[in-house]
């Protein structure tokens, strides 16, 4: 069985598509837990009408994290999976990650591809080919939707830091499914990327949201890598090219693009070294 935790607040008509992508899988061993950060009954009428899917409708307090977690405390499957409410499966997308586990039983985690409704990559410079994770290769390719690993792991694993991902009480709203890779590498565990499996997504692209995320988002990568002990050099090498970054769009005119790669150097500096002490 596949354990499909959907931590939601604020979307229903995108969590509505989801669903409907689930009613369509050719495999049909799973279940599907509904972690509701809503404050109100918004998606009673809309579940109603997913009777042909297993669902448990949790509740839970703010927080990407804890919704997930509270979902872990009651999966069932062998293969967990942690969908974002605005994403979607393709149909064959279920049996083509247990045909895969299957032939791969070394392999405690594995990475699909995340790509738009035009199959296009939802996140820049997507890997072409699959690989073995390293701690120095989980960045830019490990995004919590595309994130499907074996009970074991997460026996092993345990929950994920509450401290990190979007709705946390801290200023750190991201790195939550990065912390949670490395701390299975760090335990033991094999994880590999297949860019053949895909998750669909909408763009994470646009100005507007980059905008709004960008600096929040890196204080929690900043802070990923203090908690996890990345050396200066590393650590040092990520600024160097977020920056750089930086230069090459001011040079060629592009001040918005420029302005992001601001955002993001500063917020992870300023990530990793507040609160140094872990």
């Amino acid at each position: 069985m596949i354990s499909l935790i959907v931590a939601t607040m604020n979307r229903v008509a995108e969590l509505d598509r989801l669903l409907c992508s689930l009613e369509e899988q050719s495999y049909r061993d799973f279940e599907v837990i509904i972690v509701d950060q809503n404050p109100d009954e918004r998606l009673i009428p809309m579940l109603h009408r997913h009777t042909s899917l297993a669902i448990q409708h949790l509740r839970s307090e703010r927080g990407v994290s804890r919704g997930r977690n509270v979902g872990l405390r009651t999966a069932n499957g062998d293969i967990l999976a942690i969908p974002d409410d605005d994403c979607w499966y393709p149909q064959h997308l279920l049996a083509s990650v247990t045909r895969w586990f299957e032939a791969h039983p070394a392999v405690g985690l594995l990475s699909a591809a995340l790509r738009t409704a035009e199959n296009q990559p939802s996140l820049p410079k997507l890997p072409a080919t699959s690989f073995r994770y390293t701690s120095s290769r989980v960045w830019g390719c490990t995004i919590s939707p595309a994130l499907f690993l074996r009970r074991t792991v997460a026996l092993a694993v345990g929950g994920f830091n509450e401290d990190l991902g979007v709705g946390a009480a801290s200023d750190y709203q991201a790195g939550e499914e990065i912390d949670y890779v490395l701390r299975a590498l760090e335990s033991g565990f094999q994880m590999w990327y297949e860019p053949s499996l895909t998750v669909h997504h909408p763009p994470f692209a646009s100005i507007e949201h980059l905008t709004r995320t960008t600096y929040s988002y890196a204080l929690g990568t900043g802070r990923v890598q203090r908690i996890h002990h990345y050396p200066l050099h590393q650590f040092g090498w990520h600024l160097i090219r977020t920056f750089g970054g930086a230069a090459v769009r001011l040079c060629r005119g592009d001040f918005v693009q420029a302005r992001m790669y601001v955002l993001r150097g500063t917020g992870q500096l300023l990530g990793y070294v507040s609160n140094a002490a872990v």
